[in-house]
């Protein structure tokens, strides 16, 4: 006489773990399937079913080798048992129901596959269709599924899940700067880079221009500086004394990188403290300990989402007051107002693949220059973030989103961060450039005309 088993599940997403534990079982007896209720399920692991009780049940009726399919609690108990004439409960090795020995039968798991993972599997999924247009732009290019699993409830007082976040999100912010200390708060690299002028910079001020992002800092500074600007390639042919020099580490108007140890030496030689906006090379370029502040966001770099600032600097340095209350570094280093929660904890699941995600940029670097190595110039000055081309970018395809800098320089700058959830690298499939000579050579020939 055959005996009367039964293999409880929820079954809230079926794969083949599901089917593989019911074809064993069927080789001890005749199988009923004990299935969760949608109730237990939201009571015991706090979230609604996928499908419903009936849909599942409808499913699981339909597999070959199931006799019946009855609703059960979360846990099975021996008068569960009893109660569906059961002589048999078949499980998998994760077991926790309340039966006893001999009317129980552990079963190996299949390994690799849970409806947990295929949740984790299936967000994955879903931010790859999402990323489905190709951004050649400098951040966020892509939201990365690592950024949605780290977003939940938090909150910045009280809350021990996002205090644990928050420490070692900010200790690996603060290892990439080199700096003692750090600084969040929610906004833009902008609203950063402003406070720490005004935390920090005073005195007689020396600005080294690139380009649009480091003309930027003088607009940030705060009263009774007394500002000098210099370019980049004059840079030797400034001395004096200084208090501050200020730079921007990697200026994305026009895909152009500084030399920060030769900048920090002419610091030195003019005794004078190193600001650096971080913005577009933190997390990528090496040694930002040469700064003394450097302030940045999450969003380029780091791949995390928009939304917070940071600041990290060296203990030493004297912080200023400030007049008003929201641009106060410690108004933030306090946290007196609401801080970058969200944004932080998309940071926090991309700490142990980042150095994975930085080899894709570099490697969306390395194709950029190989397929338009007739378009490229001063690579040596070129940042990991992005390249200028000597030409004109267009789009093949209306999924593919071009980088439009703030300058007014010919030639166009792409961005390598668009691409770095991808297995494969192929700017050609997605852009053509024109080059200006042939450009104004066509502009001028219709003139003629």
């Amino acid at each position: 006489m055959s005996l009367h088993v039964m293999v409880d599940m929820s079954a809230t997403i079926l794969h083949h773990g599901h089917i593989r534990l019911i074809q064993e079982s069927t080789r001890h007896g005749v199988v009923t399937i004990g299935l969760t209720t949608d109730e237990e399920i939201l009571a015991s692991k706090g979230y609604v079913p996928e499908l419903d009780f009936s849909s599942r049940k409808e499913i699981l009726e339909s597999i070959k080798g199931v006799d019946k399919v009855v609703p059960t609690p979360w846990l099975i108990t021996d008068e569960v048992l009893d109660e569906f004439n059961i002589d048999l409960l078949v499980h998998g090795d994760d077991n926790s129901n309340h039966v006893r020995k001999e009317r129980l039968l552990v079963l190996p798991r299949t390994k690799n596959v849970s409806s947990t993972e295929m949740r984790q599997r299936a967000m994955r999924s879903i931010t790859q269709i999402k990323n489905n247009r190709l951004m050649l732009t400098p951040g966020p290019a892509v939201v990365l599924h690592e950024n949605l699993q780290g977003l939940q409830p938090v909150f910045g007082r009280g809350d021990k899940i996002f205090k644990k976040i928050r420490l070692e999100t900010e200790n690996w912010i603060k290892q990439l700067s080199g700096q003692d200390e750090l600084v969040t708060l929610q906004g833009s690299a902008t609203l950063a880079l402003e406070v720490a002028a005004k935390a920090f910079v005073s005195g007689k001020v020396l600005l080294i221009e690139t380009g649009y992002y480091s003309a930027r800092l003088a607009k940030l500074l705060p009263r009774g500086c007394d500002l000098t600007r210099v370019s980049y390639k004059a840079l030797n042919k400034t001395c004096g004394k200084f208090d501050w020099v200020l730079c921007a580490y990697t200026e994305t108007s026009h895909a152009f990188k500084v030399d920060l140890e030769e900048i920090r030496d002419y610091a030195d030689r003019l005794d004078a403290k190193l600001y650096v906006d971080a913005t577009g090379s933190i997390g990528l370029e090496d040694r930002h300990d040469l700064s003394d502040v450097c302030a940045f966001s999450s969003c380029k770099g780091l791949f995390g989402l928009t939304g917070a600032g940071f600041i990290a600097y060296k203990k030493h340095l004297l912080i200023n007051s400030s007049s008003s209350y929201y641009l106060d570094l410690e108004t933030h280093r306090q946290r007196n107002v609401t801080g970058p929660y969200h944004a932080i904890s998309s940071l926090y699941n991309i700490i142990p693949i980042h150095e994975n995600l930085k080899w894709r940029v570099k490697l969306s670097k390395e194709v950029t220059l190989k397929e338009f190595s007739g378009y490229t110039e001063n690579n040596k000055y070129q940042p990991l973030l992005c390249t200028y081309l000597n030409g004109r970018v267009e789009r093949k395809s209306e999924n593919v989103v071009l980088y439009q800098p703030r300058s007014n320089q010919p030639g166009s700058v792409v961005c390598h961060l668009g691409e770095i959830h991808k297995s494969e690298v192929n700017l050609h499939k997605s852009i053509k450039l024109v080059s200006i000579d042939e450009e104004i050579h066509n502009i001028n020939s219709c003139a003629v005309s």
